[in-house]
C-alpha cells in the first residue's frame, strides 16, 4: 500500500507542477483558484464515473468497496487531470493573454467536451471490468 500511496503522490506532484506551468502568466492567486477548483471539478466527475461503473458489481463487504473507491478515484482523478487540465488551462491562459479568438476557443470547449464524454465511457467501462477483476480475485482467495 505504501508503493501505492507514494505513486498517487508523485503523480499528484507532478500534475501540479504542469498546470501550474500551463496557467503561465495568469496571478499566483488566480492560479491556486484555478487549480483548486480544477482537481475538484476532476475529481467529481470521478467519483460520479467510479459509482456508474459499479451499478451491477456486488462487493461481500463495504470496506473492500470504500478501499477500491478510494484508491481508484484518486488514481483516476489525477490521471483524468492530466488528460484535461493543462489543454483547459492552456487554453485560459491564452484567453487571458489575449492570444487566441473568440471562435477557436468554442471550438476548443467542443472538441474538448468530446473528447471527454469519450474518455469518460472508456473510464466507465475500465472500471468496471477492474472491479469486477477485483472481486474475482478476492473470491478466489476464499
Amino acid at each position: 500500500m505504501g508503493i501505492i500511496i507514494g505513486i498517487i503522490v508523485i503523480m499528484f506532484l507532478v500534475l501540479l507542477a504542469w498546470v501550474w506551468h500551463s496557467l503561465g502568466n495568469i496571478e499566483k492567486t488566480t492560479k491556486i483558484k484555478c487549480i483548486i477548483i480544477g482537481f475538484i471539478i476532476v475529481y467529481i466527475l470521478t467519483f460520479i464515473i467510479f459509482n456508474i461503473s459499479k451499478i451491477g458489481i456486488v462487493y461481500e463487504n463495504k470496506e473492500v468497496m470504500k478501499s477500491v473507491r478510494r484508491i481508484f478515484v484518486i488514481i483516476f482523478a489525477i490521471i483524468n487531470g492530466y488528460l484535461i487540465l493543462p489543454y483547459v488551462f492552456k487554453t485560459l491562459d491564452k484567453i487571458n493573454n489575449e492570444d487566441i479568438k473568440k471562435e477557436k476557443v468554442t471550438n476548443s470547449i467542443i472538441i474538448l467536451l468530446i473528447i471527454i464524454v469519450i474518455l469518460f465511457i472508456f473510464e466507465c467501462i475500465y472500471l468496471g471490468n477492474m472491479q469486477e477483476g477485483i472481486i474475482n480475485i478476492i473470491m478466489s482467495k476464499k
